[in-house]
């Protein structure tokens, strides 16, 4: 009869018991209990919903003791909206804007029923959130100046970012296919420019002859990227795009912090 390592010995059945109920306690008490707890604590309502564009729209959440969330700019969280949407209906928004102690900010663009009917949520409305996620923050920081590439509502946890930059050489390059498509552009050439940093947005469509993250097209517009930190946020094939590239300009493992950007 074959014996396998579970149940070998009555010691490596009580290990492998003990280490199944510790994972299976982590997971209840990481994505059930906790934020159970946090949404009960915080109690988090819309306060403010302001339509950006056409397409796109900024949703203001408040809540009690908002300086406890341990958020930072660059994290997002799994929202949920209940008198908007069924309460199993969720989605992974970025936040917007650093958070303040006070509120917090999503923007969202209209790619489904969910994310576009959040122009219509009531204020006052209950608000349901998972999180803060993520490790797309400054806390990861290894030099002074940053790099920071978006592409398209991507620039969503870039200009959250933007506020927490407390000086330094900061440069931002921004993909969109038109000025027109560029969500909070005013407000990211306002941060940049508090910052006396660089903005290039960069526009044009894929496979037109518009390749800026090709690794020279890089090295033409911040020539010093190896000595910055580079964080990229974005769709997965431009995110992909840019890694390939930071990779090939040997810019180091440790100053290269990526955020793949789907349904936010």
């Amino acid at each position: 009869q074959e014996t396998t390592t579970f149940s070998s010995s009555a010691p490596a059945m009580t290990y492998w018991w003990a280490l199944w109920l510790f994972a299976f306690g982590a997971l209840v008490a990481g994505r059930i209990v906790m934020p159970l707890w946090r949404n009960v604590y915080h109690r988090f309502e819309v306060v403010a919903v302001v339509p950006e564009s056409d397409g796109v729209v900024s949703v203001h959440v408040t809540g009690r003791h908002l300086d406890r969330l341990p958020a930072r700019a660059g994290q997002f969280c799994i929202w949920r909206f209940p008198g908007h949407n069924h309460w199993w209906l969720a989605n992974p928004f970025s936040l917007s804007a650093a958070p303040d102690g006070r509120t917090l900010r999503l923007t969202a663009k209209a790619v489904g029923s969910t994310s576009a009917g959040l122009r219509h949520l009531p204020v006052g409305s209950r608000a349901f959130v998972e999180g803060p996620y993520g490790a797309f923050t400054s806390l990861h920081r290894t030099r002074p100046g940053a790099l920071l590439i978006a592409g398209g509502v991507g620039i969503t946890p870039v200009r959250a970012l933007l506020e927490e930059e407390a000086g330094g050489d900061v440069v931002v390059l921004y993909r969109v296919r038109s000025e027109d498509d560029a969500v909070l552009v005013d407000e990211v050439r306002t941060l940049v420019a508090d910052l006396g940093g660089q903005l290039h947005l960069l526009t044009g469509r894929t496979g037109e002859g518009s390749a800026p993250f090709e690794p020279e097209s890089l090295r033409a517009l911040v020539p010093d990227l190896a000595e910055r930190d580079v964080y990229v946020c974005g769709p997965p094939a431009m995110t992909s795009a840019v890694l390939s590239s930071l990779h090939g300009l040997k810019v180091p493992h440790l100053q290269v912090h990526a955020e793949r950007f789907g349904l936010g």
